[in-house]
Order: structure tokens, then sequence, then C-alpha cells
């Protein structure tokens, strides 16, 4: 009876492509990924219960030598989401994986092609139908389950859709079976084309779509194409892209440079872009704020901006809610993709059988008195697929036409009294 057992066991991994020693690494990386992560998280069952994460490394474990490698990975995935907090993630980060030639973002519960390769630049601005017969609002679904650095419903949409590409999760949850093709549905203005896309290793996407128009303004001081400042004509507006984070040496540079710009063309009006951010160190942020609080002729009661979008993160959320309070900028665009109260700081370390990273949070911030999903702007500028077509920037847009509005109703009243 035990030599049956042993012979079946062998039959059960051959199937699955593995052999013993296989699955006994992966055993080896689920003890450690448990063992490690409550180790290292401040809080791990802040939400989760350590009952439950404990039977579902049991059942996991148990699990490995009748799945797939990436069954594994879903499995793994989906109990790190349930962490719930958007600095505690398996992320697949470590090794290369084949993705399918897109970048989607979701509207609404639709989902359309930002970016492809310049073979297939006919797709962009297209809606995702399906994939091998399944739906894409399905396959979001899925991936919402699963989705690394989730931490309310605008991050989750934004990172489920960024994974939509990858092969091996696709395979994982049994959306495509082929390694190097699938069957996409696509509505390009009403017309449904079906497109069999073949996947690759890091595919070029040469082709896109944004609604980020950069010819608005133009650099007067670049750290790089993700930190710099330009004016409006005149000089009086001045304007921030702090997409990325830069080291704290490098911003204090930059805003001794953009502080030395204000005073001397005497700018009233400030615009802090922090849209597209994902995050670093928030010190940095305050670096720039420490700076900008000299500048003497900001109109500090109404001249300040914050944008921010479901793709301000992590440190840049928490900058924008520090903004609103030191710099009293108005937030305009749409809900930031992080809570302002929440686990924060994170670290990782790497299962050393399959070289995959884990990240956890190391810190607990509260950046705002509340306990809302996300930070939300004073003014709700929220944008379309149409937007990006036409690489109209409406958030920004909305900022000059205020700032504009706000000059001509001061002067009309320094006409009245004048007279």
């Amino acid at each position: 009876m035990v030599k049956m057992t042993v012979v079946l066991m062998a039959v059960l991994l051959s199937s699955c492509g593995y052999s013993q020693d296989n699955a006994t690494r992966w055993q080896e990386d689920v003890d450690i990924y448990a063992k490690k992560l409550i180790e290292g998280h401040i809080d791990p069952f802040h939400t989760l219960t350590q009952e439950r994460f404990d039977n579902e490394i049991v059942r996991i474990r148990e699990s490995i030598p009748h799945k797939t490698e990436n069954e594994i990975l879903i499995d793994l995935m989906r109990l790190t989401r349930k962490i719930n907090d958007g600095h505690t993630s398996f992320p697949l980060w470590g090794l290369e994986y084949d993705s399918f030639p897109l970048k989607l973002k979701l509207f609404g519960n639709d989902l359309y092609v930002l970016s492809t390769t310049s073979q297939h630049k006919d797709l962009l601005g297209s809606k995702l139908v399906s994939i091998n017969g399944v739906s894409s609002l399905e396959v979001v679904r899925l991936l919402s389950e699963i989705s690394p650095f989730s931490e309310n419903e605008f991050s989750t949409a934004i990172r489920a859709a960024s994974y939509f590409p990858n092969v091996a999760i696709l395979r994982g949850l049994g959306i495509v079976e082929k390694e190097d093709e699938a069957k996409f549905v696509f509505d390009i203005q009403g017309e449904k084309r079906e497109t069999n896309l073949e996947s690759s290793r890091s595919p070029k996407l040469d082709a896109r779509i944004s609604h980020f128009n950069d010819a608005i303004f133009s650099a007067d001081e670049k750290v790089d194409k993700n930190l710099w400042y330009g004016s409006s004509s005149d000089n009086k507006t001045v304007y921030v892209r702090f997409r990325r984070y830069t080291s704290i040496s490098r911003m204090e540079r930059f805003s001794r440079s953009l502080l030395g710009f204000i005073d001397k063309n005497k700018s009233e009006n400030l615009i802090v872009d922090l849209r597209d951010n994902y995050g670093g160190d928030f010190f940095v942020g305050l670096k720039l704020a420490q700076q900008l609080v000299l500048a003497d002729t900001i109109n500090w009661k109404s001249g300040v901006y914050t944008l921010i979008d479901n793709v301000t993160f992590s440190a840049a959320m928490s900058n924008a809610a520090q903004f609103s309070q030191i710099l009293n900028s108005k937030l305009v665009g749409s809900p930031t993709g992080a809570r302002p109260s929440g686990y924060q700081d994170m670290s990782q370390f790497t299962l050393p059988n399959s070289g995959l990273e884990v990240t956890f949070s190391k810190r607990l911030y509260s950046f705002k008195d509340t306990q809302r999903d996300a930070l939300y702007p004073d003014v709700q500028i929220d944008t379309s697929i149409q937007d990006y077509a036409d690489a109209f920037d409406r958030q920004l847009r909305w900022v000059l036409n205020d700032i504009e509005e706000r000059g001509v109703a001061d002067n009309k009243a320094l006409q009245r009294t004048d007279r």
C-alpha cells in the first residue's frame, strides 16, 4: 500500500511537470514566506486572522505536488492580497515573464488599450471585449482578487489592468493554455475585431495614447523627465512635474532653484503635479514643501494646486495630504490609489528557491484624521478614454481655467475699488 502511494504521488508530480525535488523546494519557499512575512510586517494580522493565514499556508503547501508553478503563484498572490495593505504584496519580482503587447486601463467597467506595439497601433483606444472567450470584466474580477499593491478600489482597478497581459497569471487562472498566443476580441469604434496576439518577453510598447499634454508647459529647470518645473508665458504661474522621487540632496538643489525662480519672477500661482507618481521617500516631498513655504509672492490663500489621480500612490499620496495642509493646496483630479491612513514603508525579502520577492509594510501612518479609503480631491475631475485619444489634459486645464477666472475676478474687484 505504501509503495502504491509513492508511485501514485510520483505520477501526479510528473503530470504537473514537477519532480519531488521541485515540489520540496516550493514547500520550503512557502515555509520561508510565512516565517519572514510574520516576522517582518509591523502588524500582519490587522485584517486576516493568524488562524486563517496558517490554514491557508497548510493548504497551499499540501496542494503543491498537484499544481503547476503558475497555479502556485496565484495561490501565493491571493493569500498575500488577503493581508490587505498596499505595501504587502507578491508582485512576481525577481523573474521575467512573457506578456501580451498591451497596456490597459479601466474606465468604469470597460477596459481600453492605452499602449501597444507599432505593429498593433490600430488597437489604440479600442475596448477589450474578451480573451479566449472569457469577458474582460470577468478577467478583471479574477485579477482583483490577487493583484499586488492594491489598497482601495482605485488602485485595484489600476493594478488588475496592469497584470492583465501577464501570461503566467493568465495561465494560472486557467484563461490561457498556450504560452505564446491567445485570441483577443476588441471593439474598435463599434465594430468587433478578433485578433490573435503573440506574447513575448518585454514587448516594446512604442505606440501609446495619453491625456498628459506635455505641450502646455516646457521645462525651465530639469532633474529628469519626471521632475522639472516650468512656467506660464508671464511667469505668474509655475508648474512642477513631480512624477518620480529623487534623492533628498537632488530635491534640495531642485527646490532651491525653484524658490529662486519664483522670487525672481514674483510668481503668484503654483501647481504641483503628483499624478502617475508611484511613491518613494515622503521626506523628499517634505523637502520641496520646506522651500516653497518661503515663497512670499505666492498667493497662499487660493493660488496653490496639487494634481492627484488613481496612480498617486504611497508617499505621493502622503505628500499630497501634507501639501493640502502645509501649502494650503487645493487638491484637484481623481481619488488616490492609497489610503491616507494605513500601512507603508515597504521592505522585502527573496524566496531562496524560486528567486521571487515578497514585500511587506514596516510602518503605520495616519496623514489625515479620517478612515476614508482614499485621499479625495477638493475638486474631482475625471478623465475619459476620449481625453487620452485627444491628448487633452482635462485636470490641468481645469486648474489653468480656474487661475484665469480668478485673475479676471480680481481685476474686476480692483477696478471697482479704484472707482
